[in-house]
C-alpha cells in the first residue's frame, strides 16, 4: 500500500457514511507513508488515509472538491508538513554497548551526540523508544553462515524497530536495513601510539628568517662596516683603509654579539652611528630568540608509514579494527590486493577489541600496533587514553547514520525532521559541541621535551669546549712570550755584570 498513490471514492449502497469518515481499523492496511485520498460519496471535502498504529486509520481533510471550482487544497504540499504528529508512537530500540555517541544516563535519559538528536527527533515528532534489547556489537554479515549479528541482526529478524548508536552506511547493510541522512562524515585514519624516534633539525637556527632577512642583516653588516671608513677618515684618522675596515667589521660584528666596544669615540657622528647599530641589533635579536625558540621546541616527528600502501610496505606494525563493524568488512570482503594484504596483517578476529576505549589501550599498550577507525570515534575517548596517539590519514572517508528496520514506514519522516535540523543549524550544535568542549578542555601548553633542544645544548657545549681550548692556547702563548721576554732582559744584565 506504499508503493502507489491511491484515490478511493466511496459509493454509498446500503452503507451509512460512517463508514467513509470514520473507518473501523485499518481496512486498507495502511501504514504511515501510504499515500491516500479518499472522497466520501457526494461529501465536498477530499480526507487523507495513513495509519500510525496498524489497528486505527487517521483520517485529515486535505482539499475540497466541487465542480464548480474543481480540487483546492487546504494543506501544506508537503507530505510530512502534514504528518508530523506521531501521537506518542513507541518504537523497539536496540543499543550498542559501549558506544561513544550514544549514552544511557542512571535516569534512563539518552546522552552522547546521537543520543540528544534522538532526544530532539522525539520531542519534535511525538514518539518515544522502549529499548528492548541491549548488544554488544554493532553487526556484519557472516558469509559461511548467511546471518547477521549484532544490532543490525535485531533489526534484520523484526525484533527491534530502530538502533540509538552510529552505523556506517555500506552496501552490504544497504540490503539489510535502512539508514536515515548521514549524520557525521568522518575520515578513516590508522592511529597508533605516538613514536619516540625524533628528528633534530640543525638547520633551525637558519630557518627562523627567511632568506632575504639574512641578506638584508650581513647586508648591514657591511654597509655599516664601510659607512664608519668614512666618518673615521673625516675625523682625520691616519689608518690604512684596509685596516680600517677590518676594525669597523670586528667592532660592529661585535655590537651583533652583544659585546662592548674596547676604544668608544667622542665624536657625536660615530657615537650615533654606533647607537644606531645597537638598537638595530637588539630588535634583530629579539625577533630571532622569539623565531628561534618556536623552531627548537617544535617536535619533529618521524613516522613509520604515511599510508596504507606504507603501513604494508613496512610490515612491522598488526592491524586492528573494532570487532563486528563494518570496517572489517571493508578489507575480508573486498577483492582489492592492497586489503588483502591489510587482512594479512590483521589480528584474529576474537581478538579485535569490543570497545573504543579497549582498543585505544591496545596500542599504547602495543607498539607495533595500528587501529584502523574514524577521527571523532578517538575524539570520544581522548581524555580515557594513556598515550599519546598519532594517525596517519588513509583516504577513507566514513559516513554514519541511524538504522531502521528495512522498508521501515518512518524512516521518511525522520529523514525529513533530520533535514529540517541541519537547515536550521540545530545539527551542527548536536555535532561539533562535544568536540569543541573537550578541545578546550586540553592543555595547550604542553611541556617541552629535553630532546627538542638538545641541539641547542650541543651548540653550548660546543661553544664552551672551543672557548676553553682557545684560552689554554692563549695562555701557552702568552706564557712563552713572557718567558722569552725575560731572557731577553736577562742577558744584557749578564752581559753587563762580566763587563
Amino acid at each position: 500500500m506504499s508503493s502507489a498513490i491511491w484515490l478511493v471514492i466511496f459509493l454509498y449502497k446500503g452503507h451509512g457514511s460512517n463508514y467513509c469518515l470514520s473507518p473501523p481499523g485499518n481496512i486498507f492496511h495502511l501504514k504511515f507513508n501510504s499515500e491516500m485520498l479518499v472522497r466520501c460519496g457526494t461529501e465536498n471535502m477530499v480526507q487523507e488515509w495513513y495509519s500510525i498504529d496498524t489497528n486505527r486509520t487517521e483520517v485529515s481533510n486535505v482539499a475540497t472538491w466541487s465542480l464548480e471550482r474543481g480540487i483546492t487544497k487546504i494543506v501544506p504540499d508537503s507530505l510530512y508538513e502534514r504528518r508530523h504528529n506521531l501521537q506518542g508512537l513507541i518504537m523497539r530500540a536496540v543499543i550498542v554497548k559501549d558506544s561513544p555517541f550514544t549514552i544511557i544516563k542512571k535516569d534512563g535519559e539518552l546522552d552522547g551526540i546521537y543520543g540528544r538528536i534522538l532526544r530532539e527527533l522525539c520531542v519534535t515528532l511525538n514518539f518515544s523508544f522502549d529499548i528492548v534489547s541491549e548488544v554488544g556489537q554493532y553487526g556484519r554479515w557472516n558469509p559461511k553462515k548467511k546471518t547477521w549479528s549484532g544490532a543490525i541482526a535485531e533489526l534484520y529478524a523484526g525484533r527491534a524497530d530502530i538502533s540509538l548508536s552510529e552505523f556506517s552506511i555500506t552496501n552490504a547493510r544497504l540490503n539489510a536495513v535502512d539508514f536515515t541522512l548521514p549524520i557525521l562524515r568522518s575520515k578513516n585514519c590508522l592511529f597508533f601510539r605516538e613514536p619516540e624516534i625524533f628528528v633534530i633539525k640543525w638547520s633551525s637556527y637558519f630557518l627562523t628568517f627567511t632568506h632575504s632577512v639574512w641578506i638584508a642583516m650581513f647586508g648591514v653588516l657591511i654597509a655599516a662596516s664601510i659607512l664608519l671608513i668614512f666618518l673615521k677618515i673625516k675625523d682625520g684618522t691616519n689608518r690604512k683603509i684596509g685596516n680600517l675596515l677590518s676594525d669597523n667589521f670586528m667592532e660592529i660584528w661585535g655590537i651583533f654579539c652583544q659585546q662592548g666596544i674596547a676604544d668608544f669615540s667622542d665624536k657625536s657622528s660615530l657615537r650615533i652611528a654606533y647607537f644606531s647599530v645597537f638598537i638595530l641589533v637588539t630588535v634583530l635579536w629579539s625577533a630571532y630568540s622569539a623565531a628561534l625558540i618556536n623552531c627548537l621546541t617544535s617536535v619533529f616527528q618521524v613516522l613509520p608509514f604515511d599510508s596504507l600502501e606504507t603501513f604494508v610496505a613496512d610490515g612491522t606494525y598488526r592491524l586492528a579494527v573494532l570487532r563486528d563493524t563494518s570496517n572489517y568488512d571493508q578489507f575480508a570482503n573486498s577483492e582489492d590486493p592492497l586489503a588483502k594484504k591489510l587482512m594479512n596483517l590483521m589480528l584474529e578476529e576474537d581478538k579485535l577489541p569490543l570497545t573504543v576505549l579497549e582498543a585505544f589501550t591496545n596500542i599504547c599498550e602495543n607498539r607495533n600496533l595500528a587501529i584502523f577507525a574514524f577521527d571523532e570515534m578517538k575524539m570520544s575517548v581522548v581524555h580515557k587514553i594513556p598515550c599519546n596517539v598519532v594517525r596517519v590519514e588513509t583516504g577513507h572517508i566514513n559516513n554514519m547514520a541511524i538504522i531502521l528496520s528495512k522498508r521501515n514506514p518512518f524512516t521518511d519522516i525522520i529523514n525529513f525532521q533530520l533535514q529540517k535540523f541541519f537547515e536550521n543549524g540545530i545539527m551542527n550544535r548536536f555535532v561539533n559541541s562535544p568536540f569543541k568542549k573537550k578541545s578546550n578542555d586540553l592543555v595547550k601548553q604542553q611541556p617541552v621535551p629535553l630532546i627538542s633542544i638538545i641541539s641547542l645544548l650541543i651548540f653550548i657545549q660546543i661553544g664552551i669546549v672551543l672557548s676553553t681550548c682557545i684560552l689554554i692556547i692563549e695562555k701557552c702563548i702568552f706564557a712563552r712570550k713572557r718567558k722569552k721576554m725575560s731572557m731577553i732582559h736577562h742577558i744584557p744584565s749578564i752581559k753587563s755584570s762580566e763587563f
